[in-house]
C-alpha cells in the first residue's frame, strides 16, 4: 500500500456530483452480469444517492439511465459489499461481468475512459507489488514513489476525467499545498470543466486547509461510552489537548496507540489529556480496544464508522491521525511516535 494507513474510500469518494440530464429519449444501459448475485438486489449510485435498483435473476440486472452532459462516474452497490464498485460510462451502454463474491475483480465492458482507469490501476497495483518485494528500500520512500506515480498521471493528465478521479481517490497522499498545484494545473489547462471528481477534490482542500496547523479548532460534540456528550472545547479548554482519530479494526492505530499511552503516561500531569474519536460501528469492539490497550482518556464516538461527524469536519481521510489543540487553536497535525513527544513537550514549556 502507498500508505501503511488504513484509507478512508467513503461512498462520496467514488460516486460522484450529478449531471445535467439530456431529453429522455437519449439514454443509456448499463448491464450487470454478475455470479452468486441471483435473487440479490443491487444498486446504481451517483452523488451518493440510489438511482435505481433491480433484483439479479440468472445472474444479470439492466439499469436504463439518461445521458449526462458530462462523463460522470457512477457506483454498483450490493449489500455485503464494503463500498460501491466504481466506474465509467461514457454515457454508453456498457456490461460490468464479475462474481459478487469479489466485487474489486469486476471487469466493465464498453468504456473507453474506464479501460483508461483500468490501466492506470494496473500500472500502480504492479509498481506497488515491485516496490514492497524490495526489501532493501525504507517504507517512506516506497510511499513518495508511489505518490509521485499518482501525481505524475493528473499532470500529464490534466482534462482528463480519470485524472480527476485519480487526484480525489489519493487525496490523502498529498498535503494541500500539492493538492493546490495539482488542481491549478487542471484549471489552466481547462477552466470550464466540472465533473463530479475535481468538484468533490476541491471541496476537499478547502476543508484541509481549515483544520491545518494555525487554524482554529473546529468544535464538535460527541457521545462517550455511555452516551454522555463530550464537547471538544470544553475538555481542551485550558489544557494541550490531542484529538486522536482511530478505531479499533484499524491495524495501524493499534500499531501507534503504545506511542499514544507513553505520551500520556509522560505528560497527563503536567496539562496533557487526549481524547479518542472512534471510527468504529461496533460498540463491544470499540470498548474492547480502549481496555486491551489501556486507552484510560475520554473517548467519543457517533459509530458511524467512516461517516463519523468529528471526523468530517477535520477532513479524516485516513486513520490514524491527530490534531493539537492549544488555546483553541491546531499547533499540529498528524503527528506519530518520537515526533509527537517533542511536540508536546515544546508546547508545554
Amino acid at each position: 500500500m502507498m500508505k501503511t494507513k488504513t484509507l478512508l474510500i467513503a461512498t462520496a469518494s467514488l460516486l460522484l456530483i450529478g449531471c445535467t440530464s439530456k431529453p429522455k429519449n437519449e439514454t443509456f444501459k448499463v448491464n450487470v452480469n454478475l455470479a452468486n448475485a441471483d435473487g440479490k438486489t443491487v444498486y446504481l449510485q451517483k452523488n451518493g444517492q440510489v438511482l435505481d435498483s433491480a433484483v439479479v435473476a440468472n445472474w444479470d440486472a439492466v439499469f436504463e439511465m439518461p445521458k449526462c452532459t458530462d462523463n460522470e462516474m457512477y457506483g454498483l452497490m450490493l449489500k455485503g459489499w464494503r463500498r460501491p464498485f466504481p466506474f465509467f460510462t461514457d454515457n454508453m451502454d456498457i456490461t460490468l461481468e464479475g462474481d459478487a463474491q469479489n466485487p474489486n475483480a469486476i471487469v466493465v465492458k464498453g468504456s473507453e475512459t474506464q479501460a483508461r482507469l483500468d490501466a492506470f490501476t494496473q500500472s500502480y497495483n504492479e509498481l506497488e507489488e515491485k516496490l514492497e518485494a524490495d526489501s532493501t528500500m525504507a517504507q517512506a520512500d516506497k510511499d513518495e514513489i508511489l505518490k509521485m506515480h499518482c501525481f505524475d498521471y493528473v499532470w500529464d493528465n490534466p482534462t482528463d476525467a480519470v485524472a480527476h478521479y485519480v487526484l480525489y481517490r489519493y487525496k490523502w497522499a498529498f498535503g494541500p499545498c500539492e493538492m493546490r498545484t495539482m488542481l491549478d494545473n487542471i484549471r489552466h489547462a481547462d477552466s470550464t470543466l466540472t465533473d463530479g471528481n475535481l468538484k468533490l477534490a476541491e471541496e476537499y482542500v478547502e476543508k484541509v486547509e481549515r483544520v491545518q496547523a494555525g487554524q482554529p479548532m473546529v468544535d464538535f460534540t460527541q457521545n462517550d461510552a455511555d452516551g454522555n456528550p463530550v464537547t471538544l472545547s470544553q475538555i481542551a479548554e485550558g489544557k494541550l489537548l490531542l484529538v486522536d482519530f482511530w478505531a479499533s479494526w484499524c491495524p495501524d492505530c493499534r500499531k501507534e496507540n503504545p506511542n499514544v499511552v507513553a505520551a500520556y503516561q509522560k505528560f497527563h500531569d503536567q496539562g496533557f489529556d487526549i481524547l479518542g474519536v472512534s471510527f468504529d460501528t461496533n460498540k463491544e469492539a470499540w470498548l474492547a480496544a480502549i481496555e486491551k490497550d489501556s486507552l484510560t482518556w475520554t473517548h467519543v464516538s457517533d459509530l458511524q464508522g467512516w461517516g463519523n461527524a468529528a471526523g468530517a469536519l477535520y477532513s479524516i481521510a485516513f486513520i490514524p491521525q491527530n490534531a493539537l489543540i492549544k488555546d483553541g487553536m491546531i499547533v499540529a497535525r498528524n503527528l506519530e511516535g518520537e515526533a509527537l513527544m517533542e511536540e508536546i513537550e515544546r508546547q508545554l514549556k
